[in-house]
């Protein structure tokens, strides 16, 4: 899992770069999602530019992961404004192209069994 999280904090610095920042970037493994993650994002540029922004990240994801790691993988999230009422958990971290790491918390009525956020960043979340 290290690489993946590290290849990750790559895409999400990279894309950042050419696109503009993000509120959030995290992966996220849901209870019930046997053993595959979710790459669940929120910024401006991906929620105006959906569904080209999620295939963009798709491929970056594509280019940098290994067959094996990308198994792992099961969708990229692009959140919705709507969706943006992030939890306290979240809303009080200040992490940007790095990790912290979450267990047994509820995000967006979904129970996720462990998580990493690599960004979040709301003081700017719409």
């Amino acid at each position: 899992m290290k690489n993946i999280i590290k290849k990750l904090i790559e895409i999400e610095r990279d894309s950042a770069a050419e696109k503009g920042d993000y509120e959030l970037f995290a992966l996220f493994l849901r209870e019930e999602s046997i053993g595959r993650w979710d790459i669940v994002v929120y910024s401006e540029w991906a929620y105006r530019d959906y569904p080209n922004s999620q295939s963009y990240l798709a491929k970056k994801i594509q280019n940098s992961l290994s067959a094996d790691e990308i198994i792992q993988i099961s969708r990229v999230v692009v959140l919705e404004q709507a969706d943006l009422e992030l939890p306290d958990f979240i809303q009080n971290m200040n992490v940007q192209h790095g990790v912290a790491m979450i267990k047994d918390e509820e995000f967006l009525g979904q129970q996720i069994e462990r998580g990493y956020i690599i960004t979040a960043n709301t003081q700017h979340a719409a």
